[in-house]
């Protein structure tokens, strides 16, 4: 009975052991827009200027987190990307 036990209990270690774990790939791009972080740059007038891959600019106030201006590819997302990394300056 023991060597059954033993036997059947090497066979399902080397059963497991020969199985391949699949894993996922790692994702080359951020999953979701909201994860994207933005090109940062502050201009000559102090203004902050934010850039996304998508091509929204947003350009927020020196001092204050206020957007002074955004471009027309811009999304909510952005904006609240570009005011969460302003409040941290």
């Amino acid at each position: 009975m023991k060597t059954t036990i033993a036997a059947l209990t090497a066979a399902m270690f080397l059963a497991a052991c020969e199985t391949p774990v699949a894993t996922a790939p790692a994702p080359a791009e951020p999953e979701r827009p909201m994860d994207e972080v933005p090109v940062q740059m502050t201009l000559a007038n102090g203004d902050r200027h934010y850039s996304f891959k998508s091509g929204c600019v947003v350009v927020l106030e020196p001092q204050r987190a206020v957007v002074k201006s955004e471009t027309r590819a811009c999304e909510l997302h952005h904006r609240d990307i570009a005011l969460l990394y302003a409040s941290g300056d």
